[in-house]
């Protein structure tokens, strides 16, 4: 079960993860913690350029859970989609909205709704991921970690992590890893330290087709800058992850697991 906050965070950085193990018979549970309202629209123009622009919400908002859900049918699934509000948005009228106490809600959102970054302080919020997490009962739950810049990543590992504790002390016995995002590098040497690492080599270029059916925001998918991980890993290439929790036996010795610690640093 992998908690992404935005369309193509999935993709970009455990898209060949989720490949490999869906082509070994695991479920993808592909889940959208934001509503994904807000964002540029980048096109490739005929002369190499690449125009972006800001649409408002009402445009970018379906483009984007599209996209998702064209990802995830790669993936054999569905998107499931949270929903909570990003920390801004374009209204119609081209301005630029971030939300704070009085400002402008969505036309058509429940006032209420929180925000990424408020989620994971909502009781409501966390229990219903953990009852999600306690439903599915994944091997392993897969989150974004901290060691990013977008807080909107971060609030999603807060509201992620509150769940999957919550879900614990009810017995859930999976795994909880967070993966490093590919460009997240403001912690410099931090970021280049990790746990443990899937070797995704037979499924990079697939990995890449998946990215590519998020054109809106990644239109030129051969110019992606990824990390060398493989190399520090002694593969082509790899993700890498955080073990934030072990979870409890048998599963250790499930497949995806077995690799996970087997590959542990």
């Amino acid at each position: 079960m992998a908690f992404g906050a935005h369309a193509d965070d999935l993709e970009l950085d455990i898209g060949g993860t989720l490949f490999k193990y869906h082509d070994r018979g695991y479920a993808i549970r592909y889940v959208m913690t934001t509503n994904n309202m807000s964002g540029q629209w980048a096109r490739l123009l005929p002369d190499g350029r690449v125009d972006r622009r800001r649409p408002p919400f009402g445009e970018m908002m379906p483009q984007r859970k599209l996209e998702a859900a064209a990802g995830a049918r790669a993936l054999g699934t569905e998107p499931i989609h949270l929903d909570y509000l990003q920390r801004h948005y374009v209204r119609p009228d081209g301005v630029m909205e971030v939300l704070n106490y009085g400002t402008q809600w969505p036309e058509g959102i429940a006032p209420g709704t929180p925000t990424i970054l408020a989620a994971h302080e909502d009781p409501e919020a966390v229990t219903r991921v953990a009852e999600m997490i306690l439903g599915a009962r994944p091997e392993a739950v897969l989150s974004h970690g901290h060691l990013g810049d977008n807080l909107e990543h971060i609030g999603s590992c807060l509201l992620v992590t509150k769940a999957y504790r919550q879900a614990a002390e009810s017995g859930y016995t999976g795994a909880l890893l967070y993966w490093h995002d590919i460009a997240a590098m403001t912690f410099r040497a931090n970021y280049c330290r990790w746990d443990t690492h899937v070797d995704v080599s037979a499924e990079w270029e697939r990995k890449l087709a998946l990215i590519a059916l998020h054109e809106c925001q990644k239109p030129q998918v051969e110019k992606l800058d990824f990390p060398p991980w493989g190399a520090a890993c002694g593969c082509r290439h790899a993700e890498v992850f955080d073990i934030a929790a072990e979870g409890t036996p048998p599963l250790y010795y499930t497949e995806f697991l077995a690799e996970i610690f087997h590959n542990r640093r």
